[in-house]
């Protein structure tokens, strides 16, 4: 348990070396074995860890991407010639893996508030290692706001030491509490402060400029892993306050996320901003899938495990695109069926994955937990969020289709992509197919 969460850290240090990259892709495979290797540990504390039903989905997936993106970014990188400073890249990756694998395992709901602040500083670096100045805006407005959430949810922090005399997340929540002012009060300042990470209307400002100007690897980890890692703790925070009143909060702003996203997807013509909103969708999802518990909580996790490859793959593409066409504007970008035949495939195979589409994982994890908002009789939320979520899959479909089928292209092809960097963007693809049938077929 301690060596997955060492073992990206590790890595790092060999910035010092001239073997960095390869440090680094050795070390993200031993770090995927270990992950799974935690699924045969049983649930509970080890010492100041925590292992959870959860967390155990959770690292399985930031180990995952992370060995996805660091195959990704060495081919990439290179093929535009940005190798510069592709070893303080790698580095950084693995210290930002870190600041992940920490944030899950910690039993401790200070030390957790450190972790999420660390994946902070670690992820700006990585934004701007391109140091172009669009990018340089984007990281200072994602620490700006982000670190203005995370400051609110200091409130929490204290409100829940005030009542449970302890910040040990497992004891905690452990325990059952009656409705009270003060834990209604640290709910909502954990939604608003926490909220701001997951990428929760309003709070959400920073993450669609982060996502779309991230070197693409680096938006893949942002959106498949980072994401989901915050809405964890924020679903720690939910399970030690929750109130009637907290609860409410939460639905309110997962409708509200829900309706933002189904109103401006259609308009959006940057591809990667794009599939940064769309990742807000996903993320209401799974909140609200956590907060339902029992269907929904099995939809949740179902959707942390697909949308954690299907969204890297939708992003890896992305970046085969941008390196081929030389923009983010979907206007410009047509034909990639005949210029990019397996990016095609991983495009199309990933958007539908990521926008609900039957009968991908992410469908099943969201017809779960809207059978749940059913079973609880929330009958208008649940209408509401089926309406929304089909117009989201539209949009996105709608335009993907056109970049995949319209033939009508007018750009002149910038490189010939590495073997590597195709077949990343096809097995992650591929992996949400398989942990969506290893999934389900550990349910039955």
């Amino acid at each position: 348990m301690y060596m997955v969460m060492l073992l990206p850290l590790f890595s790092a240090l060999f910035y010092f070396s001239n073997f960095i990259e390869q440090a680094s892709k050795v070390g993200s495979i031993i770090t995927v074995i270990l992950s799974i290797a935690i699924l045969t540990l049983s649930q509970g504390t080890y010492s100041f860890f925590d292992i959870n039903q959860v967390n155990r989905v959770l690292i399985i997936s930031v180990s995952s991407v992370y060995s996805l993106a660091i195959f990704f970014a060495s081919k990439y990188h290179s093929n535009l010639e940005r190798v510069e400073h592709l070893k303080l890249h790698f580095s950084l990756m693995g210290v930002f893996t870190f600041t992940m694998l920490f944030t899950l395992l910690i039993n401790n709901f200070g030390l957790m508030w450190i972790g999420i602040e660390g994946t902070t500083a670690s992820s700006a670096l990585l934004l701007i290692i391109e140091r172009q100045k669009n990018q340089i805006e984007a990281a200072w407005r994602y620490v700006l706001i982000v670190s203005t959430g995370l400051s609110i949810a200091i409130i929490s922090i204290i409100l829940v030491y005030l009542y449970y005399n302890t910040l040990d997340a497992s004891l905690i929540i452990s325990k059952h509490h009656p409705d009270s002012l003060l834990l209604s009060v640290a709910g909502i300042a954990a939604l608003i402060g926490i909220g701001t990470k997951v990428g929760i209307f309003p709070m959400h400002t920073w993450l669609p400029d982060a996502h779309g100007e991230a070197p693409s690897e680096i938006s893949a980890m942002f959106s498949g892993i980072l994401l989901p890692v915050a809405a964890y703790v924020l679903y720690e925070f939910y399970e030690a306050t929750y109130t009637p009143i907290v609860t409410e909060s939460f639905f309110i702003f997962i409708f509200l996320t829900l309706l933002f996203v189904a109103l401006i997807m259609a308009s959006q013509k940057n591809i990667k901003r794009m599939f940064a909103y769309s990742t807000m969708e996903n993320m209401a999802m799974i909140t609200l899938g956590l907060i339902l518990g029992t269907y929904g909580l099995i939809g949740a996790l179902l959707i942390i495990l697909a949308h954690a490859f299907g969204k890297s793959s939708a992003f890896f593409s992305s970046g085969n695109i941008l390196g081929t066409y030389g923009t983010k504007d979907m206007n410009a970008i047509r034909g990639v069926r005949d210029r990019l035949p397996s990016t095609a495939i991983s495009l199309l195979g990933s958007s539908l994955i990521v926008t609900g589409a039957p009968p991908f994982g992410v469908f099943i994890g969201e017809f779960f937990i809207i059978y749940q908002l059913f079973i609880g009789k929330n009958y208008g939320l649940a209408a509401s969020i089926i309406v929304f979520l089909f117009i989201i899959s539209v949009s996105v479909m709608y335009k993907v289709s056109t970049m995949v089928f319209d033939g009508n292209d007018q750009s002149h092809e910038r490189l010939n992509l590495n073997v590597t960097q195709k077949a990343t963007a096809l097995i992650a693809f591929a992996l949400s197919f398989l942990v969506t049938f290893i999934f389900l077929g550990g349910l039955l």
